[in-house]
């Protein structure tokens, strides 16, 4: 007779289960069944009754709170009014500098046209600052089909340039105005680069002293868009016809026939981009130039032996490439090896003693060496500063010979200057790193004679990203090696035959990067990167320097 009673008592406990409780009710049940102990039935039934409890308050709670942190991100904040504000001064900015002054006058400043080069008898009240510090820009980009294309690299974590952003229309006009450019020097360096978009061959190359190979000249021109912080790929003005030049030169690379301003390139954009297509090329080239440097033996070349005698031209160039490679963190075999025998080379051809570089003859260049050839000095001082040989005694020893030797710029040839745009082009890297007198002095003359020298054309047909016809513009000059009597193929001078505009092209690129001093530096050729990395900052001078005054000699 027990039985049903006891099956009566668990059929009204599960109908219990079941009977819909007040919500008073099922609150005592919670907090009831929390005070029991944590492994009774009770508590665990009051686990289950909190959930339950919890479920329609968190409905409610969560899509509010959700509502809530929408509403704040959406309300526009005062950060956010000045970037606004920045932007909108740096369009003006850009639109300022693009626009090309209406007349330029003959003497575009009349205390630029009689200076006095004697460094002693000037009166510089202005103050050049460290000319290191370089403003830099942001340029947004397209993609691009080509499986080769250089552009940025759109993924959800920014791939940040190691050098940074720079290069933007306020950063170029603050630094114009810092360190003595202006409107004017900015309009010959539009109109040159605009009459270099019209020079581009259809496989992204331009001529050089050969009607055959662009190979001389295209890695060059190139430099000379990204030293005004033109981005291939980007939507600016000038990114398609970096991007089809630079696509260029990684073919050539491929194929091993890249020479060193090409490398040099390539090293630089891959620097700005962070492209891996860029990457795998200049690497590549790279390593050839580096292993090639690190095991070449120095000498007069001699026939039937492995010497190799200095040239100081490639050499700066190949200097330039490794700098920039080493900024970016290429972890190349023998880099390290190439630039000490790159130092090695350069302080083979200069005269630790008294001062000069020489690219005729391997060796130092004596007291006899030829006028003409002082160039040689500015290519020297400029590659021992990227080198991070900033203090070494030849530098001042040879900055004292060039006051007193070297001439004011110019487009004809003189009894010092045989090759005088590419000389100057030297002259005015070291000037301006230099700084103070010297450099006030130079700038004076350069604008002068480069502004005042440049070929416009008017009419040309050219037209802007903004639809606008633009004039466009460069430069010739008198060059004992860059004459149009004669032109190297495959390594043959041959005569009677020249590509003129390949002619025009060099002579247009030397100069609109002299006109870009001011804010042109590639990451290389700052100050930042010469201290940057070097294992030898401060290099013993030679037991064969001295002492001496450049009055004695």
């Amino acid at each position: 007779m027990k039985e049903p009673i006891v099956e009566d008592e668990n059929i009204k406990k599960i109908e219990e289960m079941f009977e819909t409780r007040s919500i008073w009710d099922r609150i005592h049940a919670l907090m009831t069944g929390l005070a029991k102990p944590r492994g009774s039935r009770e508590y665990k039934e009051a686990l289950i009754e909190l959930q339950r409890l919890m479920a329609p308050v968190a409905a409610i709670l969560i899509p509010a709170i959700a509502i809530a942190v929408l509403i704040v991100c959406a309300t526009p904040s005062s950060g956010k009014k000045e970037l606004l504000n920045v932007q909108i001064s740096q369009a003006e900015d850009e639109k300022d500098l693009d626009e090309t002054p209406e007349e330029i006058p003959q003497e575009i400043d009349q205390t630029t046209t009689d200076v006095d080069v004697s460094m002693d008898s000037v009166d510089v009240a202005v103050n050049v600052a460290n000319p290191a510090e370089m403003a830099t820009p942001t340029t947004q980009t397209t993609p691009i089909t080509s499986v080769d294309a250089v552009m940025d690299i759109k993924a959800p974590v920014m791939m940040r340039s190691v050098f940074g952003a720079r290069g933007s229309a306020a950063g170029r006009k603050a630094s114009l105005a810092k360190y003595g450019g202006d409107a004017f020097t900015e309009a010959c360096v539009m109109r040159a680069l605009r009459w270099l978009v019209t020079q581009q061959q259809q496989d992204g190359s331009w001529k050089g002293y050969s009607p055959a190979d662009g190979l001389e000249s295209t890695g060059f021109v190139v430099l000379t868009f990204l030293s005004h912080g033109e981005k291939p790929g980007s939507q600016s003005e000038f990114g398609k016809t970096v991007q089809r030049g630079l696509e260029y030169l990684m073919k050539k690379a491929r194929a091993g026939r890249l020479d060193a301003a090409g490398v040099h390139a390539l090293a630089e954009a891959y620097g700005m981009t962070r492209n891996p297509n860029v990457r795998s090329d200049v690497e590549l080239a790279l390593t050839r130039m580096a292993d090639h440097r690190a095991e070449c033996v120095w000498g007069p070349g001699r026939e039937g032996t492995k010497e190799e005698r200095p040239r100081l031209l490639p050499m700066t160039f190949e200097t330039m490439a490794l700098r920039s490679a080493k900024l970016s963190h290429f972890k190349l075999k023998n880099m390290d090896r190439a630039l000490m025998k790159l130092k090695e080379g350069f302080l083979i051809q200069g005269n630790a003693r008294l001062g000069g570089f020489s690219n005729d003859n391997y060796g130092p260049p004596n007291v006899n060496y030829r006028r003409t050839g002082i160039w040689h000095s500015m290519v020297g001082v400029v590659a021992m500063q990227y080198l991070g040989a900033i203090n070494h005694p030849i530098i001042e020893k040879t900055l004292k010979i060039l006051d007193d030797d070297w001439e004011p710029p110019t487009l004809g040839c003189t009894d010092i200057a045989c090759c005088p745009v590419r000389g100057n082009y030297w002259a005015t890297m070291v000037f301006f790193n230099n700084g103070g007198k010297r450099w006030l002095i130079w700038n004076a003359n350069m604008k002068r004679v480069y502004v005042g020298g440049q070929q416009i054309i008017k009419n040309s047909g050219y037209v802007d990203q903004k639809g606008k016809e633009c004039d466009i513009g460069y430069w010739v000059c008198e060059d004992m090696h860059m004459s149009p009597r004669s032109f190297v193929e495959n390594g043959v001078r041959r005569y009677g035959v020249c590509e003129p505009n390949g002619l025009k092209v060099f002579t247009t690129c030397y100069i609109t990067q002299q006109l870009m001093v001011y804010y042109r530096y590639l990451p290389t050729s700052s100050k930042e990167a010469w201290n940057a990395q070097v294992e030898d900052e401060a290099p013993k001078a030679s037991a064969d320097d001295v002492k001496i005054s450049i009055d004695d000699l």
